[in-house]
Order: structure tokens, then sequence, then C-alpha cells
């Protein structure tokens, strides 16, 4: 652009033309160029913080990419920074950023310098600003790459004008790119817009001609738009490109204004010629018109003639219309009248029964041989009110059923149904009673075991029950609300009956339990409670390793003898299931006298369960509980009619319709059935009804109170066997769980389920209790501490409750597989496949409850022991040591097949080496055999810092005081010895822990002895160690400990 009014952008100029051979910069060149870039703005001579002249040119560069332009900002300098710019001066170009890669921009006045001052002495034609002596400061801060040193100096600028100026005019280039504005300070956005928009006249007084067509003063544009930008994008050179461009597509068609005459010529010619043509014609044209109108008087009297004849026409099919409606009117009436004559002789032949028949359902035989004429004539009945009825398809017609003779034939047969309905329900409900009173009765006679603990057999009922099958789905059809009645009152009988039956044998059971339980209470067995105190006189447990109390000269100790655990006793689930069978099956025979709880609960749910499902399928199936089972019996009485061979000429001669036709074939074949009642096709898993519901809810009311009053049992003492018991009622519960008929069962189930489930929760609440509040004062208070407990009672109690349980346990999942795979041949209802697999899952979650009591107790367990262990620190570490011993031996094999209960046994293993290391070292400075020990880790740290012949030189350290060392400590070596496996048997008795200590004790001693023998061999060669190791080898070996 060009300079305006500031007098040195000519020097730049100058200098730029001279000195730079890519630059096209003149002073009378309205569009000057910097290496290719269109100068818009060359700033007036400015001098930065240094005092040094700087020139600043901003320009812009065409984009290949979108034809925008790019604008950059130079930097020009004097080669010499003292000497003031001329016009002959010779300048350098210092460096080149894009404008985009201005980061900060400052403005800000201050007062005049000395640096102002000299660059004022320089040029002399500074603003009116300058000389009231003010500056403007323009501070810029370039970086255009990382890798590029950033620019970073102050400007000073005569005038306001100036500052401004620069400063709204790089706002509005990098508006114009959609660049990001630097950070300003010193001056607001909005004041540089306003200033933009104000000055407009200064503006454009120093913008050139090019400048202006990029920039526009006075108006703010954000984005790359308008019409200014396609001016830009033209230079002269491209616009000398589309003028020679222009040239090659010369047509030769001369001047303008001769070609527009030329053919305004010929088109007023072509119109002429067009004019003539149609006068030519006009001859042709008039013949053709006076055809037309001879044409169109022709098709006029062609019309007339037709209107004739189609009023004729009209007139003809009237008559015809009238004389075919009077025929059809009388033949339709001709039909009617044959047609319901017809109907009315079928319907008044079709509205009563026959006088047999209403004479046999009045009177109705159920006995055996006469109840299949009687559910025939029940039949026949239920046929002849569906044919009255409009719910048939086959039926009257809604019209015919609001006749009142139809209506009054409805009510008869209605009144005579419901008759032989309540006299068949009585018949019913008498037979089943009479039943369940002979099988009651029958209980009370039988004195065999294996007959009270066994579900009895209901044959008879059964059978009987079958034979009035065709009754009941006849009664099913007559009246529903019947059938419902029927339901509840053959439900309450069987109730007493299955009541009376689950009594007796729980009670028998109840028996051989609880003389378990008794036998085991006098050996002492049973009872878990953690706190209990055993007596040397008691027994131990029948599964557990026997406990043997001290020995010897001693006080008396408890140590564990022989714990013969094999985990893979819980591993041969068919060896313990054989177990369990030959335990009832001893007691059963009159072999035992008792049987284990959890046996007894198995023996009761495995032989009642099965019964009970069936009983509960049996009088679903029997007395239709089932929903649709109505509608499956009427389709199939419909389908077997269809299916049966008949004849129509065995049917009424007299004319009847097609629905009277349809009765008549049903009531043939309805008088051939026989006295099997019809099979009805339900789908698998079908729903019962609500009714049905509640019949066999009432059926199985009562039961969870007879069965539950066995495991009551186990409220006080041989708690361990509700796990067991909880696994074989589960696993029954999720094998009866698909079947629809037994979900009164189920529910019993559950809520055993619950009440096992509690009675377990209060024991592992009762054991946690306990073990909180025991502190040992039944024999602290009378024998001073710990000094006289051993094993304390909840750990062995605690030993023993896990052992029991986790055979009880096994033998409980042994008995859930066997009796599942028993029940799958003895059921009548069908099992779906994986339903075994579900229900062992289901047995075994009672592994969860176990671990969960393991992982509440054993970590009581071990802190309750410290805890009391730390009350008698001369005592503390023997009494932690025969505890964690014993727990280590007695739960050995349980945590090889207990995952949770191995993580608690592997911290009271490592306790009980921890214990074992400090209880030997405690015997040993008891016998003061420790001392010598300690010196040989004393010569230990003293090699470490200094050398072997040094050693005798140290504090203590002499070989006078090491012999006099050896001399106290060793002299009598053998009594010590003798006095420690005295001291130790009197600690912990003669058993298997003593073994382990000793030998513990042994090792420990002559391992460091040696070392100290090298030791001394290493610093005092002249002091031999008395007595030698295997000389103490000998020694140990003469004890009596061996």
């Amino acid at each position: 652009m060009t300079p305006g009014s500031w007098h040195a952008v000519p020097i730049a100029l100058n200098w730029l033309s001279t000195h730079l051979p890519r630059c096209v910069l003149s002073r009378g060149n309205p569009q000057c160029t910097i290496d290719g870039a269109a100068v818009i703005l060359s700033e007036q001579q400015a001098a930065d913080g240094l005092g040094n002249n700087t020139i600043m040119a901003l320009t812009v560069r065409r984009s290949v990419a979108n034809r925008g332009f790019l604008a950059s900002i130079h930097f020009v300098s004097p080669a010499e920074p003292d000497t003031p710019v001329q016009a002959d001066s010779t300048l350098q170009l210092q460096n080149i950023y894009p404008l985009t890669a201005l980061h900060d921009l400052r403005v800000s006045s201050l007062a005049r310098s000395r640096s102002g001052r000299a660059l004022q002495d320089q040029q002399s034609s500074w603003t009116d600003d300058a000389a009231t002596g003010e500056l403007h400061a323009v501070e810029l801060r370039c970086a255009s790459h990382h890798n590029v040193p950033e620019h970073r100096a102050q400007y000073l600028l005569p005038d306001s004008n100036a500052a401004m100026l620069l400063a709204s005019l790089i706002v509005q280039l990098l508006r114009h790119q959609d660049a990001v504005l630097p950070s300003m300070s010193g001056v607001t956005l909005e004041r540089l817009d306003s200033w933009w928009c104000e000055h407009k006249q200064v503006v454009t007084e120093a913008l050139s001609s090019f400048a202006l067509q990029v920039v526009t003063p006075g108006s703010i544009t954000v984005g790359r738009g308008g019409d200014s930008t396609g001016s830009v994008l033209v230079s002269a050179k491209e616009a000398a490109e589309l003028e020679e461009l222009l040239l090659f597509f010369e047509l030769g068609l001369g001047e303008s204004e001769q070609f527009a005459a030329a053919l305004q010529e010929e088109a007023s010619a072509l119109e002429a010629a067009n004019v003539y043509a149609i006068l030519a014609s006009g001859p042709l044209v008039e013949g053709v018109l006076g055809q037309l109108r001879h044409t169109q008087a022709i098709l006029e009297d062609l019309d007339e003639s037709l209107k004739v004849f189609d009023f004729k026409l009209r007139h003809m099919r009237d008559d015809i219309a009238a004389i075919e409606a009077s025929n059809n009117s009388l033949e339709r009436q001709a039909r009617h009248n044959t047609a319901l004559l017809s109907l009315l002789e079928g319907l008044l032949g079709g509205l009563q029964l026959d006088a047999g028949i209403i004479a046999q359902l009045e009177q109705p035989a159920f006995d055996p041989y006469k109840l299949k004429a009687t559910v025939s004539a029940a039949w026949k009945l239920h046929a002849k009110r569906l044919w009255l009825s409009s719910e048939s398809v086959d039926g009257l017609s809604p019209m015919m059923t609001k006749m009142k003779v139809v209506q009054e034939a409805q009510q008869q047969l209605t009144d005579l149904a419901g008759r032989f309905v309540a006299r068949a329900v009585n018949y019913v409900v008498g037979l089943v009673n009479q039943l369940v009173t002979e099988a009651t009765t029958d209980l009370g006679r039988s004195t065999n075991r294996r007959h009270k603990v066994s579900p009895p057999s209901h044959r008879r009922l059964h059978d009987a029950l079958r034979r009035c099958q065709p009754l009941l789905q006849v009664v099913a059809v007559l009246d529903q609300q019947a059938l419902q009645h029927l339901q509840q009152q053959v439900s309450s009988q069987v109730n007493g009956l299955l009541k009376r039956e689950l009594h007796i044998a729980a009670a028998e059971l109840k028996r051989g339990a609880a003389a378990d339980i008794t036998a085991a209470s006098q050996a002492a067995e049973g009872d878990y409670t953690l706190t209990k105190e055993r007596h040397a006189g008691g027994r131990g447990s029948k599964r557990l390793a026997r406990v043997s109390h001290g020995s010897g000269s001693g006080g008396g100790s408890d140590s564990i003898s022989d714990f013969t655990v094999d985990p893979a006793e819980f591993a041969g689930v068919a060896a313990v299931a054989g177990v369990s069978a030959a335990k009832r099956a001893w007691y059963l025979d009159g072999s035992a006298t008792g049987l284990p709880l959890h046996e007894a609960w198995c023996q009761l749910l495995d032989g009642f369960m099965p019964f009970l499902a069936d009983e509960a399928a049996f009088h679903a199936d029997l007395l239709l509980m089932y929903r649709g089972d109505e509608q499956r019996l009427q389709n199939s009485r419909i389908n077997d009619a269809a299916s049966l061979p008949g004849d129509a000429t065995s049917l009424p001669s007299s004319p009847s319709s097609s629905s009277l036709r349809a009765c008549y074939q049903q009531q043939q074949h309805q008088q051939q059935t026989t006295s099997s009642g019809q099979f009805l096709a339900r789908p698998p898993s079908c729903p019962l009804t609500h009714s049905g519901g509640r019949a066999l809810e009432a059926m199985m009311a009562g039961l969870a109170q007879e069965i539950g009053a066995l495991v009551d049992l186990a409220s006080r003492s041989h708690q361990v066997l509700l796990l067991p018991a909880l696994a074989i009622t589960r696993a029954w519960q999720r094998r009866l769980q698909d079947h629809p008929a037994s979900a009164s069962l189920v529910a019993v189930l559950a809520g055993l389920c619950d009440k096992l489930q509690q009675q377990w929760a209060s024991f592992a609440a009762s054991q946690v209790t306990a073990i909180e509040h025991y502190d040992g004062r039944s024999k602290m208070s009378l024998q001073q501490g710990i000094k006289y407990l051993h094993v304390l009672p909840f750990i062995s109690q605690f030993c023993l409750m896990a052992h029991d349980m986790e055979v009880a346990l096994a033998e409980g999942l042994a008995a859930a597989a066997a009796a599942g795979q028993a029940d799958s041949g003895s059921t009548e209802q069908p099992q779906e496949p994986g339903t075994e697999a579900a229900a062992i899952a289901a047995a075994q979650t009672v592994r969860t409850d176990a671990d969960a009591l393991y992982d509440e107790l054993c970590p009581r367990l071990l802190s309750r022991l410290e805890r009391l262990a730390t009350t008698d620190p001369k005592y503390a570490d023997r009494c932690r040591l025969e505890n964690y011993s014993y727990v280590g031996e007695a739960l050995r094999g349980l945590a090889a097949a207990t995952p949770v209960l191995q993580q608690h046994w592997q911290v009271a293993e490592s306790r009980r080496e921890a214990t074992l290391s400090s209880y030997v070292r405690g015997q040993l400075e008891y016998s003061k055999l420790w001392r010598l020990l300690d010196l040989g880790d004393k010569l230990d740290k003293l090699l470490q810092v200094v050398s072997p012949p040094e050693v005798s030189f140290q504090k203590e350290c002499s070989p006078a005081e090491v012999r006099s060392l050896m001399r106290s400590t060793m002299d009598g070596v053998d009594k010590k010895l003798e006095a420690l496996v005295a001291r130790t048997q009197k600690h912990l008795g003669r058993g298997s822990l003593f073994n382990t200590v000793w030998t513990a004790l042994k090792e420990q001693l002559i391992e460091r002895y040696e070392h100290l023998e090298s030791l001394l061999e290493q610093c005092y060669p002249t002091t031999p160690l008395r007595p030698s190791p295997e000389e103490l080898r000998e020694l140990f070996r003469a004890t009596s400990a061996g």
C-alpha cells in the first residue's frame, strides 16, 4: 500500500527495492510485494526498547488451498543501529512471521525516555503527540514453530494513532483469516473496534487502494466473506492472462452493432414468409369446415333416434324386474315355510330327553356295574343343554333360544343337572370318607417299625377314585362350582389321613433320634458349646481322635494323641451314602435302637416327599384342577364323536336342521362311551386353577408342623446336624419346584428351610457369644491364672464341632444325591432334564453356611486365645503352643478338604511356628545355656567390623572372660539337660507335642553350638570349646528324653 502521511515509508520502500532481489517495491507502485506477498502496510519508522530504528511491514500472500490470503509481519532494521535511517541507508531484514504466530499484543503509553529523545533527534518529523513528551509502546510476541526462537520485543511509536492503527489492522487481518486473536493488554478489543470505526478517514488515507480491497475501514468483518475477497484474489498478472485467454475465442463477428442489425433483418424476412403461407391456405380451410358442419348435422339426427329407443327399453326393463321380483318373493316364502315347518318339528321333538334317561338321572346308580349307563345319561344331558344354548357351534341360534318353550326346557334340564350333580358329589364325598376312615383304622394296627416310618399305600383309595373318574368329569362339565366344592371336601379328608400317617412316621423317627441323642449325651457327645469343660473321665467323640490328659510326674496337660483324619472320607459320596443307608436299615430292622437325627430327617423326607408329590398330582389330575381341563374334556369328546363311524340313515326320518343331526350323532356316540374317563393331553408345566391351588393347599395344610417336630430335637444339642437336614430339604425343594401340582408342597419345604436356617443362625450367634464371654474363671479363680490351663475348652470343642460338622455335611449331601436317584424311578411325575443336577447344586449351598461359621468363629477363637495368654506372660508361650499345636493337628485333614478352613488353619500354623521358637528360647534362657549361644551372636556382630585376631581385644571378649563364661555355663550340662527335660515334660506332658518341642530345642542348640565352635576357632585358637558338639550330642542321647 502507499505509505500515506508517514514520511519514513519511502525510506523503507527504497531500501526494499534496492537491497532485496525478490522484492518488487517502489514508491509509485500501488501494489508492492515482498517475497511474493503484497504489502498492505509499511509501518513508519519505530524504535525498539534499545533505541534501534525498526521498520514493520504487513504483507498478504494468496493461499493456494482456499484462494484466500495469508498475512505476514516483517521486521526490518538498518545495518548500522546507531546511524539514522536515510533514503540511501543500508537495511537488513530481521524476521518474517505469519500473522497467526502473534501470541501477545500489548499497547501502552509511557513518558519519553532517553531512547525516545534520541529517536526524535534522528527523525525531526514526529507528530504533535511526540512533542508533548509521551511515547506509545507496542510489545509483540511471535513464535511460528516450537523449533524457531520466538520474537519478543517492545517497539516505541511516535503517537497513539500509529499504535492503534497497527493494533486494529492486525486484529482485522486475523479476523479475515478466521484465526485466533492474540491476548491483548493495555487496550481492549472493543476499544480497537471502536477506533477502527471512528477513524475511517485516517485508516483510508493510511492504506493503499489494494489494501482497501482486503479490509474495509469503518466496518467489522469476521471470516472470509464479502465480495472484496474476490477482487483481492485477481492480480494484474491474472488479469492479463484472462485477456489473453479470451482472445483464443474470437468468433469473427465484427462489431456488435453490425451483428445485431444483420440478425434483425433475418428475423423480419422469416416473419413475412410465415404470414404469406398462412394467407395462401385460406380456401383449403374453408372446405374442411364445410365438411365438418355436414357431419355434425348427421350426428344430431342419430342422437335423437337413440334417445327414443332408450326410453322404450327402460320401460320394458321395469316391467320384467317387477315380474321377477314377484316370482322370487313367492318362491322365498315357500322355502321359508318349508324350513320353518321342518325346524319346528325337529325342535319339538328334541326339547325333552327320553323318559328313561330322566328316570336314570333322577335315581342314579353309582355302583361300578351301573356307573357306565349313569355317566352316559349325564353326557346326554350335557349334550342336550349345549344344543339348547347358543354356546355350542351346532346348537340353536340365538334367535331361537329366546323362545319361551326353549327357555322352559333349559330350566328343566338345569334343575335336573343340579339334582344329579348333588347326588354325585355326595356319593364321591361319602366314598372318600369311608375309605379314609378305613385307612386311618389300619394305621393303628401296624407294629412294624418299617411300616410305621414308610408311607402307606393308598391303592384302594386311588382305585376307587379312578373308577369314579368318568363321573367326576361329567360333573365338571355340568357344574364347575360343584366340582370346586368337591375338590375342597376331598382335599380336607385326604389331609386328615396324610397328617395322621405323617405324624406316626415322624413320631417313630423322633423316638429313634431321641434315643441316639440320649446315648450321645451319656457319652458326652453332641453338646457343641465352645466353652464347655471336658473332663478326663469323659469319652471323646466317636468321630474325632481321642484326647489324652497329662501323664507322668507333671501336673497334667491336654495333648493330642493321634489324629487320623482322612480327607478322602468326605469325597466318597457312594460310600457315605451306603453307610447312611446301612444305618437306616439297621434301625428299621430293629438292630439299632437309635438313628442319628439327620438320618431320621432324610428317611422322613425321602419316604414322604415323593409320596406327597404323587398324591397331589393324582388328585390334581383326577379332580381336574389344571387350567383348561373343562375345555380339553369337551374337545376330547367332540373329537371322539367326529371320529366315530356312523350312518346318516340311523337318524330320525323326520325333517330336521343340521344342528339336530349333529346333536343326534353326539348322543349316539355318548351311548357307546365306556366307563373309563377321557384322557386329557395337557401341555408341560400346565398351571393350576385358583380353586385347584387352594384345594391342594388345604391338602398339605398342617404337614409342616408334623415334619418340623423332628428337627426341634437339634435346638439344644447336635446342632451340626441342622446342616445335612437343610441340604436334604433344599434338594427336595428344588426337585419338586418344576411341578405345578407340588407348589403347596414346595411352600411347606420353604417354611422348613426357613426354620432350619433360623435355628442354625441362633446356634452360630450363641457360639460367638460363648467365645466373647469366656474368661476361664472356673479354673483361674482357684488356680491362679493360666498356669494350669492347657488346651482351652473352646479350642478343643471347635475342633470336635468342625470334624462332626464336615462328616454330617458329607453324609447329608450324599443322602440328597442318593434320594434323587431313587426318586427318579419311584415318582409318577416326569423329571425335567437337569432337575437332579439343580437339586444337588441346591443341596450344596449349605457349604456357604458352614464356611460362614468358620469365618466368624476362627478369628474370634485365635483372638480370644491371645487375650487369655497375655494375662500371664510367664506361661503365655506354653499356652499358645499347646493350643496352636492342637488346632494344627486336629484340623490338618479337614483343612486339606475345606478351602475356607485351610486359610484359618494356615494362620494357626504360622503362629504355632513363631510360638515354638519363642518357647524354645525361653527354655534355653531358663537353663542358662542361652548365655553361651548369645556369645556366638555377639562374635558374629564383631566380625562384621573387626578382624578375628582383634576380637579378643574388645570389651568383655578377652580369652579369660570367654573361658569363664564357658566354664560357668557348661559345668554340669548333663544335669541342666535333665532339668530342661523335666521342665518341658512338666509343661507339655509326654505326648507328641513334647517330642516336637524337644526335637526343635535339641536341633537349635546343637546347630548354634557348632557355629560357636567355628567362631572360637577363628577368634580364640587356643581356647577350645568344651564339651565338643559330638559330646553334647552324646549328652542329649543320655537324657531320659533321648
